[in-house]
């Protein structure tokens, strides 16, 4: 197995272990609820779609593909399978301003390109095969993990808990989400379909990091409520919300120079990106942490 595969299986199995504690110490492990990373590692199909695309059958990965076609044609269907796709639809997607005939030919040979990649993959076949209909093709896959559903499980199940006032437990549901969240959904894909997707689910994200960065700072663990905030910043540099905690976990930490260079680079970077000042709220917030008394 690569050392890619063992260094995700760790990282899952360590936050498998600190969920099932919490969820101990919350009083019940809820397995039906909880998308593990067992099961990730249990799935011979695992697909990572958050940042760099990876395709993995019995954790090995799977690159050998006959052209980008073929790739991008994998992607979307395996974010569309189990229905049949109509071939208007493929070609709309990935041929976007073709020739019609030229387009149907494309996709034929990318179909084709496609099933030879897997079929030369260990034992892909056994979970995942294309299906050809009068309309279409059709992806069906058995025994099958994609990270982006389970990041849209886990941020289901985190606004549920939330919903309900079971906040330690949406914590728990975030926290995995964020952990899930390796980068934008297909950031290498230059196809126009992804773009929605990766925007709302980039909103999700967003939403995700402000809860654990407020509940951290609320608890009194600045620290991973400034990491927190610097990781929305790295998705979003115009959140003022985020320099203002940022100012706050400093300033509680004794921080003040912290303080001054979160301020001052909120200030040049809402005038570059926006051209516009602070908010009042910044503002004051600002002075008040600079002296110490938040």
């Amino acid at each position: 197995m690569s050392q890619l595969v063992s260094l995700l299986d760790d990282r899952f199995a360590r936050i498998d272990r600190q969920v099932e504690h919490v969820l101990h110490l919350l009083g019940g492990s809820g397995p039906a609820a909880l998308p593990t990373a067992s099961r990730t590692r249990a799935a011979p199909v695992a697909i990572s779609c958050l940042g760099p695309f990876q395709f993995h059958v019995n954790g090995v990965p799977v690159d050998n593909w006959r052209s980008s076609r073929a790739r991008s044609l994998f992607q979307y269907m395996v974010n569309h399978r189990g229905r049949p796709i109509p071939r208007d639809t493929l070609i709309q997607a990935l041929w976007p301003n073709p020739d019609a005939i030229a387009a149907g030919t494309s996709l034929k040979v990318a179909v084709h390109a496609l099933r030879q990649t897997l079929g030369q993959a260990v034992d892909a076949q056994s979970f995942l095969t294309i299906i050809a209909h009068d309309c279409g093709y059709q992806l069906n896959a058995s025994h099958f993990w994609i990270d982006v559903e389970e990041f849209d499980r886990c941020y289901a199940l985190g606004r549920s808990f939330e919903a309900q006032g079971r906040t330690d437990r949406a914590l728990v549901f975030y926290s995995r989400a964020a952990d899930l969240y390796q980068g934008d959904f297909l950031e290498e894909s230059t196809d126009d379909w992804p773009m929605f997707r990766r925007e709302a689910l980039k909103d999700q994200y967003l939403y995700v990091l402000t809860r654990l960065a407020r509940a951290a700072a609320a608890g009194g663990d600045y620290q991973s409520g400034i990491f927190r905030c610097q990781q929305l910043l790295a998705k979003d540099c115009c959140r003022e919300d985020a320099y203002r905690l940022l100012m706050i976990c400093h300033a509680r930490l004794g921080q003040r120079s912290r303080v001054r260079t979160w301020y001052e680079l909120c200030v040049q970077t809402l005038r570059a990106e926006l051209d516009c000042a602070p908010e009042p709220e910044t503002e004051r917030l600002y002075r008040v942490a600079l002296a110490g008394k938040v």
